[in-house]
């Protein structure tokens, strides 16, 4: 089977960590017999014609990339969405996308065409797969969801990709949710959930490190949207307590110097150590060194780090929020808060600091959560025969 791969995010070279995930599941698939070319855009120092993992990868340029350069930005709808000479920018994208798509599907002769995002790759793949009369499968995998809740353009072009998807894939059964109650031109059976795969080779299972202070680990942008006050908050009970504990965050974002000061400002500076990102081998490190993992937003898409977290056998503990509820079954391989819920999330805390046999239990069956459902080759399997039944079901209409 062949199958073109339209994304605007795709991994530069080995050991990028943009849209990894992406390409564990094109080179899964490449392992399985399948053949995957990649068409994404160019960008400084990448090759035109690229191989990385037996995925073959094509980069188109667009113009004015370099005064305005789109990709790899990690902020392209904001960036499109603050300026008009962005806009026109994006046109050109748009356009430059679509010409070498279109070139890439008539030498390979696809049989799927899959779009990662609805947009803007979705827009690309949706008019070649009506040109070419092709299957298409539309993978969202969260902020693009996000803007078909609003009203006008966003929602006009959603439509224009959705009517003519076969089969669309997300990350959780809040994010299906979400699809569905913004469009109708897509029926349930047609969506199906499938979260990202994990690389298990970077997050192998360990025993936890005996140590004084027992440790949790926070890995979230410091956005509202991530709640890291809330673990403030629990952190400020258990130290009247005077249980002695640590709190690590690694991130990225606007409230980074706000949960400083707020933790200064409550004379837990010695509780918490705040930092940036890190690459994924020293992640890997945290979670071995952490005795649970907190991720207690509102509205998470899927919950990346409490798979990641599993995978190293460390107990998880989240928000009833979004896609969390997909991995977190509460007291079975995790503990569940309600949404803004500090005095549990203290009690919780409070349990992984003390209960060392619950924390052991926990810590198993979110090992267990993560390989059964969670990893890569379960993954590469599942995505194979998402392809396959488009494949048998053919085009669809509006």
């Amino acid at each position: 089977m062949n199958v073109v791969v339209i994304t605007h995010n795709y991994i530069r070279r080995q050991g990028d960590l943009t849209a990894l995930y992406l390409h564990r599941l094109s080179s899964g698939l490449v392992k399985q017999g399948l053949h995957i070319t990649v068409v994404c855009p160019h960008g400084p120092g990448l090759l035109k014609k690229d191989e990385i993992d037996g995925v073959n990868i094509i980069r188109f340029d667009y113009p004015f990339a370099k005064q305005k350069p789109l990709a790899y930005t990690g902020n392209m709808h904001e960036d499109v969405a603050a300026s008009l000479f962005a806009k026109f920018v994006f046109l050109g994208f748009l356009n430059s996308f679509h010409s070498l798509a279109s070139d890439v599907c008539r030498q390979v002769k696809p049989d799927v065409i899959w779009a990662n995002w609805w947009i803007p790759p979705g827009l690309v793949a949706a008019r070649i797969a009506k040109k070419f009369n092709l299957p298409l499968v539309i993978s969202s995998h969260g902020t693009d969801i996000g803007l078909l809740a609003k009203p006008g353009i966003s929602k006009k072009l959603g439509r224009f990709v959705y009517t003519r998807t076969t089969t669309a894939t997300v990350v959780s059964t809040f994010l299906k949710e979400r699809l569905l109650g913004n469009l109708d031109c897509i029926a349930p059976e047609q969506v199906s959930v499938l979260p990202m795969p994990v690389g298990m080779e970077t997050f192998p299972k360990t025993d936890f490190i005996a140590k004084v202070r027992p440790m949790f680990l926070s890995v979230a942008r410091y956005t509202k949207q991530k709640r890291l006050h809330d673990i403030v908050a629990a952190a400020e009970f258990l130290h009247k307590e005077n249980l002695d504990f640590k709190i690590k965050m690694v991130g990225e974002g606007p409230l980074e110097n706000e949960i400083r000061d707020s933790v200064v400002q409550k004379g837990m500076a010695d509780k918490f150590e705040i930092g940036q990102l890190v690459a994924q081998q020293k992640l890997a490190e945290l979670y071995r060194e952490c005795d649970s993992v907190l991720l207690v937003s509102e509205g998470e898409g899927f919950g990346l780090v409490l798979v990641e977290a599993g995978l190293t056998g460390r107990p998880v503990i989240g928000s009833r929020s979004g896609g969390i509820v997909d991995f977190i079954e509460d007291n079975k391989n995790g503990l569940l808060i309600e949404l803004g819920d500090v005095k549990t999330l203290a009690a919780h805390m409070r349990t992984i600091i003390t209960e060392t046999e619950t924390k052991n239990r926990l810590g198993e069956a979110a090992y267990q959560t993560a390989i059964n459902n969670f990893s890569t080759d379960v993954i590469v399997d599942r995505m194979h025969e998402i392809f396959m039944d488009a494949h048998k079901k053919g085009v669809a209409r509006p």
